[in-house]
C-alpha cells in the first residue's frame, strides 16, 4: 500500500472524459433558444399574450434552461464511478455502506442541484460548475492533496471565466484529465518518502 500511485487519478481522468462525452453529445444539438410553445389560458407570460381565435395564448420560452444536454447525468456518473473505485480499492467496506454513500451522495447532488435552480436561480451551467467544482474541493481534502486542489481552482476559472458552454466544457475537461496524467505520473509515496 505505501508504494500505490495517488488513486485521485482515476476520478480526475472520469471527470474530464465524461466533459468530452457531454461535448460530443451536444455537438449536433442546438439549444432550442428561439423555441416558441403557446399555452391556452394564459396570463401573459415571459413574452406576453396572443390572441387566436378568441382563445389567449401565452408564449413561453424554453431558453431558460441553460444546461447542455446530458450534464447533470455526467455528474451523476462521475459520483458513482468515484464511489465505486474507492469501494473496490478499499475491499473492506461492506456493500451496504458503499450503497448508503452511493445513493446518499445523488440525493444530496439532485437536492443541490435544485436549490441552486430554486433558491439562488442559477442556470444549469453555473450549477454544474460549482457542484463539480464542490466535488473536486471534497476530494482534495478526502486525499490530502495539493494537486487537486489547484486542479480545482483552475478548472473553476476554466468552468466560469469564458462564455459558457462548449468551450468552457472542453478547458475544464483538459484541465482536469491534465491532473489526472499528472497524479499518474508522480512518484509512488514511499519511494517520494525514501528520497
Amino acid at each position: 500500500m505505501g508504494n500505490e500511485r495517488p488513486r485521485y487519478w482515476f476520478p480526475l481522468a472520469l471527470l474530464g472524459f465524461a466533459q468530452l462525452a457531454v461535448v460530443a453529445l451536444s455537438v449536433g444539438s442546438r439549444r432550442s433558444e428561439g423555441w416558441f410553445a403557446y399555452v391556452p389560458n394564459g396570463d401573459g407570460g415571459m413574452f406576453g399574450s396572443v390572441q387566436s381565435a378568441g382563445t389567449p395564448l401565452t408564449a413561453v420560452s424554453a431558453g431558460a434552461i441553460g444546461r447542455m444536454d446530458n450534464w447533470l447525468f455526467a455528474v451523476f456518473a462521475v459520483y458513482l464511478g468515484t464511489v465505486l473505485f474507492y469501494a473496490l480499492r478499499t475491499k473492506t467496506m461492506p456493500w451496504w455502506k458503499v450503497a448508503a454513500i452511493a445513493v446518499g451522495g445523488l440525493v444530496a447532488i439532485a437536492l443541490a442541484d435544485l436549490v441552486g435552480y430554486w433558491e439562488f436561480e442559477l442556470d444549469g451551467d453555473t450549477r454544474s460548475a460549482i457542484l463539480l467544482t464542490v466535488g473536486l474541493v471534497l476530494l482534495a481534502w478526502l486525499e490530502r492533496s495539493v494537486l487537486v486542489l489547484v486542479v480545482a481552482a483552475a478548472f473553476v476559472v476554466c468552468a466560469v471565466v469564458p462564455p459558457q458552454g462548449q468551450l468552457a466544457l472542453v478547458l475544464s475537461s483538459l484541465v482536469a484529465l491534465a491532473g489526472a496524467f499528472a497524479a499518474l505520473l508522480s512518484r509512488p509515496k514511499a519511494a517520494a518518502e525514501e528520497a
